[in-house]
C-alpha cells in the first residue's frame, strides 16, 4: 500500500520482489525464486473463433489485470530495534492497447463486437520486465463508438521484448501480429475481419493506439432483417454472449 509496510527477515544479504497481487485474472508461477517469478493469465474462449496463419497454436487469453512490481537484487538486513526505510518504485508490467476499428459503411447494422489480437506476450519476469518467448492470443470485448468498434486492451506487450523482436534479417521467421474482429448484426448474423497489423504493433511493443478500417463495411443486404434477405445467417454465434475465463 501507499503506506508502505514492515518486513521481518533474517539479517543478510537478500534480494526482495514487490509486486502487487490483488488480481483477478493473472497468475503467478515460480515466484520462490525472483529471477524465476513469471505472471501471466487464464485461458479464455470463443466460439467460432478461427485463429489466422500463424497463430493457430497461440493460446487464447483473457486480458491481464493492472500489475505493477519492482526488484531490489541485494539489500542487506541489519539486526535493528528500529524497521529500516527502504523507498520502492513500482513499475508496470502490464500495458495499454486503445485499438479501434474506423468503419466505412454498415455500422448501423452491428449489435455487438469483440475482438482479438494475436502474438502478444504470454507471460512477462516479474523482477525486470522481459517478456517470455511465448505468444498468445489476448481476447476482448468492444464498445461501440460513432465511428466503429473500440477496446482498451491490456497485455504484458510483445514477447522477447526487450530482445530481437524487430528483426535483423538473421530470423527464420519473423514475428507477426494480426487483429481480429467479430460482429454481431442485428439480424442475428456474425462477420469476421481480419487485419496484420505487424508494423504497428512493432512501433509500439508496450502499449500505444492501434487503427484499422481497410474492408469495414456491412452492406445493406447483409444487414438486412429476417432470414428471407438472401443473406445466409451464421448459426454459430457466441452463445449466451459471454466469454468464460477458464482456471486452467
Amino acid at each position: 500500500n501507499n503506506d508502505g509496510g514492515v518486513i521481518s527477515m533474517t539479517e543478510g544479504t537478500h534480494s526482495i520482489l514487490f509486486y502487487n497481487n490483488d488480481t483477478e485474472y493473472i497468475i503467478f508461477d515460480g515466484t520462490n525464486n525472483s529471477a524465476t517469478a513469471t505472471a501471466s493469465t487464464r485461458t479464455r474462449t470463443r466460439a467460432g473463433y478461427r485463429a489466422p496463419e500463424p497463430h493457430q497454436d497461440e493460446r487464447t487469453i483473457t486480458t491481464p489485470d493492472v500489475l505493477y512490481a519492482s526488484y531490489v537484487p541485494n539489500y542487506e538486513a541489519e539486526k535493528s530495534l528500529t524497521p529500516d526505510g527502504l523507498p520502492v518504485t513500482m513499475f508496470p508490467r502490464t500495458y495499454t492497447y486503445l485499438i479501434r476499428y474506423r468503419f466505412k459503411s454498415g455500422l448501423q447494422y452491428v449489435s455487438q463486437a469483440k475482438g482479438a489480437l494475436a502474438g502478444m506476450a504470454e507471460k512477462v519476469y516479474l523482477n525486470d520486465g522481459h517478456t517470455g518467448p511465448e505468444a498468445a492470443t489476448v481476447m476482448f470485448d468492444c464498445t461501440l463508438r460513432d465511428y466503429g468498434p473500440e477496446a482498451t486492451v491490456k497485455s504484458f506487450g510483445i514477447p522477447d521484448y526487450p530482445g530481437d523482436h524487430y528483426g535483423d534479417g538473421t530470423r527464420t521467421t519473423e514475428r507477426s501480429y494480426h487483429l481480429n474482429l467479430e460482429v454481431r448484426l442485428h439480424n442475428g448474423a456474425m462477420k469476421t475481419f481480419e487485419f496484420d497489423v505487424t508494423d504497428q504493433v512493432k512501433a509500439q511493443p508496450r502499449g500505444g493506439v492501434i487503427i484499422v478500417s481497410d474492408g469495414l463495411v456491412i452492406t445493406d443486404e447483409e444487414g438486412a432483417a429476417g432470414s428471407d434477405s438472401g443473406f445466409d445467417i451464421d448459426g454459430e454465434g457466441w452463445g449466451d454472449y459471454i466469454d468464460i475465463p477458464l482456471p486452467l
